[in-house]
């Protein structure tokens, strides 16, 4: 399935800062869930994950 408007897509995420310092991740918890395409996350991460399938991992 891919990430397009309309769709629940769930993610786990790692966020660090320039040097590497983990700032926050989901691993350990529950995935983040978010309605695709209606402007729940940061815009630049939606953009990136437009049309992207299930098991892709990217930075």
């Amino acid at each position: 399935m891919k990430a397009t408007q309309d769709r629940v897509v769930s993610l786990h995420y790692t966020l660090t800062d320039d040097h590497g310092l983990l700032l926050d991740s989901s691993r350990g918890r529950d995935p983040l869930a978010y309605l695709h395409g209606h402007g729940h996350i940061i815009q630049g991460l939606e953009s990136a994950l437009e049309g992207r399938e299930a098991g892709f991992s990217g930075s």
